[in-house]
């Protein structure tokens, strides 16, 4: 049992030590780096092409999206005129930053500004693998239920932004937003928490200063 537990931190240090060379690999380019965290439907995808829409003219943009299997995520995001590639894990709930750097490998990283990596969608396990992103954000839709914060601590703890999503539904399914935002809060007093709704426009442009583009 001492040799398997002693395997398992190795195995993370290793993890980790990846993923500080893929913030090497980013400052050494130029290029910031925002990982879009959360479940699937949590809307990482919608949010994503808002603000790659907010940003396009002023920024050159690369998109890498993880996902277990298809090109849709990347196919939508193409359509808004910026380079994107999809990373399928074959089963794997998470990207790790070995499937970075492959999908890297081909790519003049200093011929962008910005990056998105929007990670496989999962609330746990995605936030134990960094992939060396400057910022992380978490994004959960208040479809989702108004206790989600309470429920996946860990992953709100480990947060550098925490986007509450889909606000404008709100009303219709009886969620106090308030309420997740006080969660949300609790857990990690230093996030900030941005409310949005990328069908009204409701929180974007607070989101894209907090991201200081």
């Amino acid at each position: 049992m001492v040799q398997l537990v002693k395997i398992e931190v190795d195995v993370h240090q290793k993890y980790l030590e990846k993923a500080r060379q893929l913030r090497e690999i980013y400052d050494k380019a130029g290029v910031k780096v925002f990982e879009l965290l959360g479940s699937p439907g949590s809307g990482k995808t919608a949010l994503a092409e808002a603000l790659i829409d907010r940003i396009k003219d002023k920024y050159s943009i690369l998109y890498l999206g993880g996902d277990v299997a298809s090109t849709l995520d990347a196919e939508r995001i193409a359509r808004h005129g910026v380079d994107a590639t999809e990373i399928n894990t074959g089963g794997i709930c998470h990207l790790e930053p070995d499937h970075v750097m492959k999908a890297l490998s081909n790519v003049d990283l200093s011929k962008y500004d910005v990056m998105f990596i929007e990670n496989v969608g999962n609330l746990i396990c995605p936030f134990s693998f960094p992939l060396g992103a400057h910022k992380r954000i978490m994004v959960v839709s208040v479809a989702e239920g108004e206790d989600k914060f309470v429920k996946h601590p860990m992953s709100t703890r480990l947060s550098d932004v925490i986007v509450i999503s889909k606000v404008d539904l709100a009303p219709a399914i009886g969620v106090n937003v308030e309420k997740m935002e006080e969660d949300a809060r609790k857990l990690n007093p230093k996030a900030p928490i941005v409310k949005v709704s990328v069908k009204t426009g409701e929180g974007l442009n607070e989101l894209v200063s907090v991201l200081g583009l």
